[in-house]
């Protein structure tokens, strides 16, 4: 909660600081304006003086119109905030002072849900005891539906409003790593900025679509988003080298986003990365834009997954394409995760997956005798389950499976329910 008010505490400044902005800009403005009136005015004066020594028509005076640069924040303040966001950007306002301005606005109204949701409605006497104050159950209840209404509408109208993508906008004030600066670290300053700033805009045009789609993006949608992708190929082209831009995608595109998650503990080389890479890529640009829902579809995609290994079987050889099936297996992907993180030998994450295999097996088998009674499952699933916790302690000591049984060994737990 503490960040959180921090957060919205950062976004109230910043907001006053572009209110700040505007007011001393109209300031300006407005003392530029007056002086040019009076200069105007003694032009006036001079050539009045000058048409009488001139001639003795009478003078013909000049009409000075008063204008000035007066800025009110009501001219650009609306309760629609399509409009609001139309009226910053019409006065010049810059796009992150927007978000920003519209983040805290949001966030406020939603923050006051929130509270709403919190309070049992009672009025404060300061000699009642807390427990007045307290919500009911059925308030409990009716507050975690509103809680997780909120938590559900406030990503979908910051996306629909900025095009942006909520969790990411909060890592920038809580945990900012500089994720895109260290990815695309080998690019020169200027291109590294341009880029970013063209992947952020395509980002929000593309968050914009699929929140206008519900999830559900139509064909013309996905025309859209096809096209979308091709402009910013295009615009990429026009400001990176063909080696840069290639280096680009292998380091921000979902493809390659994808093989990283999928590829743990294949551990590929630069060349073997490059490699899978392309041929995925080339499956994913060509389903990437066709209705997945649609059988004829995902069994054209499976053919070419399939026909992708085929290829990758020559490039790879035998050794490594056994290793580049075993990863595909997301059991020992989590558990090669979890032996890196603890610093467990390479083959731990084998054995740990093995005993996996062998634990589900037994209870499968136990489960299919149609011999044994209910007791008697019953007492031989809890052996298999003791004795496959034994030999994990044994494996990993004390500490570490205490670590595995919360965060991963939850199929441990399962091996002994009938």
């Amino acid at each position: 909660m503490k960040l959180r008010s921090v957060l919205v505490i950062v976004l109230l400044n910043t907001a006053v600081l572009c209110a700040g902005f505007f007011f001393f800009r109209w300031l300006a403005a407005d003392e530029v304006a007056t002086k040019s009136i009076l200069i105007r005015e003694e032009l006036a004066r001079e050539k009045q003086q000058g048409a009488s020594r001139s001639t003795a028509a009478a003078p013909v005076q000049e009409r000075v119109v008063y204008v000035t640069n007066r800025f009110n924040w009501a001219q650009v303040e609306s309760a629609d905030y399509r409009i609001y966001i139309s009226n910053l950007r019409a006065i010049g306002c810059p796009e992150a002072t927007i978000k920003d301005i519209i983040m805290t606005d949001v966030m406020k109204l939603y923050a006051q849900r929130r509270g709403q949701a919190s309070v049992n409605g009672r009025e404060f006497h300061y000699w009642e005891t807390d427990e007045k104050r307290k919500l009911k159950q059925r308030q409990v209840e009716e507050r975690e539906k509103t809680l997780a209404q909120i938590d559900k509408e406030l990503p979908a109208v910051l996306r629909e409003l900025l095009g942006i993508n909520y969790e990411k906008e909060l890592d920038k004030y809580f945990i900012d790593t500089n994720e895109d600066e260290r990815r695309l670290a080998f690019l020169p300053e200027d291109k590294r900025n341009s880029a970013i700033a063209l992947h952020e805009q395509y980002e929000s045009a593309r968050e914009r679509i699929l929140s206008a789609s519900g999830g559900h993006p139509t064909a013309a949608d996905l025309e859209r988003l096809q096209r979308l992708q091709q402009e910013m190929d295009a615009r990429l082209g026009q400001m990176l080298t063909p080696d840069e831009q290639f280096q680009f995608e292998l380091s921000t595109s979902p493809t390659a986003d994808a093989l990283r998650k999928n590829l743990v503990g294949f551990n590929p080389s630069e060349s073997e990365f490059r490699e899978i890479y392309q041929r995925q890529k080339a499956i994913d640009a060509a389903f990437a834009y066709q209705d997945l829902s649609d059988p004829t579809v995902r069994a054209a995609k499976a053919a070419a997954e399939k026909q992708m290994e085929d290829q990758l079987f020559s490039a790879l050889g035998q050794g490594r394409m056994a290793d580049y099936q075993t990863v595909k297996n997301p059991d020992y992907r989590e558990v090669f995760a979890f032996s890196e993180r603890f610093d467990l030998p390479n083959t731990v994450s084998q054995s740990l997956v093995e005993m996996r295999t062998v634990a589900e097996q037994q209870r499968g088998q136990l489960l299919a005798d149609n011999n044994l009674s209910d007791e008697k499952k019953a007492e031989a699933l809890r052996a298999i389950q003791a004795e496959t916790e034994k030999t994990l302690r044994q494996t990993l000591g004390e500490k570490v499976y205490t670590a595995y049984a919360q965060s991963a060994g939850g199929w441990v737990r399962e091996l002994g329910a009938n």
